[in-house]
């Protein structure tokens, strides 16, 4: 897989990315907003790829939380609690964008951690998660979690405000990884190419009152 080969660059690797997948997972399934740590929040209980990535999460938070006052081993602990609460439930869970960067701005916040410099912050956004995996469902899967599945009636599409996030975010995402504008006339053969799993242009328009609307959403 080429996004576990890219360890060692000056960005978030992969690793890192669905570490915090995993950690802001855990915060949306307890009601207390931080997992706490369940029996089984062992490490060495952790499968060898989780140990990897807890190790890459270690390398991210190393280098932002240097001249902080927050402790990476204490940080570590937590997403080490956090991924073996989410492995040890009987269902797989799932968790949508919308929700992951709502959950993730609390974790910054508790982190002390800002933007500065063009520094690269973790956990990342989910657009991050859609640019290295090609989409949120894929960066799901490889984080071990269930995919979203998008609600329709038969013989008709229906998508949540959830999927209409989803879908520009991704959209957002694939015209920065080509070099194009995200312009409502590119949406709509974005949307032709993917038809049945985004909504169409003119329903985008017609959700968010504007296309332009549609783009500040998601930002």
């Amino acid at each position: 897989m080429d996004w576990m080969s890219d360890t060692g660059r000056t960005h978030t690797s992969s690793l890192a990315v669905l570490g915090a997948l995993l950690f802001v997972t855990a915060r949306s399934l307890d009601a207390t907003g931080t997992p706490g740590i369940p029996a089984s929040a062992d490490p060495a209980k952790l499968s060898p790829t989780d140990r990897e990535t807890l190790a890459e999460v270690e390398s991210a938070l190393t280098v932002q939380l240097e001249n902080s006052g927050t402790s990476v081993t204490s940080t570590l602990a937590e997403v080490a609690a956090a991924v073996a609460y989410v492995r040890g439930r009987a269902e797989v869970p799932s968790l949508t964008a919308s929700r992951y960067d709502k959950l993730r701005k609390s974790v910054l916040d508790g982190l002390g951690a800002t933007s500065a410099q063009g520094a690269t912050i973790w956990p990342p956004t989910s657009q991050t998660a859609v640019q290295r995996f090609g989409s949120w469902n894929e960066a799901l899967k490889a984080a071990g979690l269930a995919t979203n599945k998008i609600g329709r009636a038969k013989g008709q599409l229906r998508f949540d405000s959830d999927a209409y996030d989803k879908a520009i975010a991704e959209f957002l995402a694939d015209c920065e990884s080509r070099g194009t504008a995200a312009t409502y006339k590119a949406y709509t053969e974005y949307a032709a190419e993917h038809k049945g799993e985004v909504p169409s242009a003119a329903a985008v328009r017609k959700f968010y009152g504007s296309w332009n609307s549609a783009l500040a959403a998601v930002e």
